[in-house]
């Protein structure tokens, strides 16, 4: 099933099962699994108005994903039938917001929000919406997971909190010659597991990015650091942090 919600013409709809690829050894949901969900989600709501890669290529423009947050609220297996809600929820100068709603059987299994910023592909930089773009989308003023992430403010690991260094692959970069954004968290889970000994699901994980890393990038460290509940972690190419954030299990 792929639409929009009959009548909520502005809130897309799209309905899939958990594919192998996107569950681990117990199988549970992967963080990328999820980032994948929330990627093809955003992208056919994008399509189903117009707005394709093409038009945007056309455009010199893209969006390009600053910050997601998300709350597993039950455990999602291997197989499992979602309904993925997504809908924009505004856009300010060069700022876009976007919601997500997977659901199970008509109850919420997984919120998450997001903020995009509108790229310019020439000359490197943001740019403000045209007019157009958010007559397009209908944006719903409505919030999943009541946390304003974009007022929220990340902080890093120390330099004596545990890393882990991480051989990138040829199939991490995308379409646009940078890492894609669903390979961060799966990079993220990766060096938990082996810092910690166990895999432990994220009931909560929330990351800002903030330097593309480039096709032809070998290695990526990652950084972790207990803070009571959370983990606060980095990734970076060795020189800069690329990505930061927290999650929870």
């Amino acid at each position: 099933m792929i639409g929009f919600i009959k009548g909520e013409k502005m809130k897309f709809v799209t309905e899939d099962s958990i594919k192998i690829n996107d569950a681990g050894m117990d199988g549970k949901i992967l963080p990328d699994g999820l980032f994948r969900i929330f990627q093809e989600a955003a992208i056919k709501h994008s399509d189903s108005i117009g707005f394709t890669h093409r038009r945007y290529t056309e455009m010199n423009r893209l969006w390009m994903l600053h910050r997601l947050s998300y709350k597993l609220h039950s455990d999602i297996s291997l197989y499992d039938v979602l309904k993925t809600e997504t809908w924009s929820r505004g856009m300010q100068r060069f700022r876009g917001f976007r919601d997500f709603v997977l659901s199970r059987d008509g109850e919420p299994v997984c919120t998450a929000s997001s903020v995009w910023l509108f790229i310019d592909t020439q000359k490197k930089r943001p740019a403000k919406v045209e007019p157009e773009v958010p007559e397009a989308y209908r944006p719903v003023n409505e919030m999943t997971n009541g946390t304003v992430i974009e007022d929220w403010q990340p902080s890093a690991p120390s330099e004596s909190s545990g890393s882990f260094a991480i051989q990138t692959r040829l199939t991490d970069f995308d379409i646009n010659a940078h890492m894609n954004n669903t390979v961060y968290p799966a990079y993220v889970f990766q060096a938990f597991t082996e810092l910690n000994g166990a895999k432990k699901d994220f009931s909560e994980f929330c990351i800002e990015y903030s330097h593309e890393l480039p096709y032809g990038t070998k290695e990526a460290v990652v950084k972790l650091e207990q803070q009571g509940r959370e983990y606060i972690f980095s990734v970076s190419d060795g020189t800069q942090t690329n990505a930061q954030g927290f999650f929870r299990v």
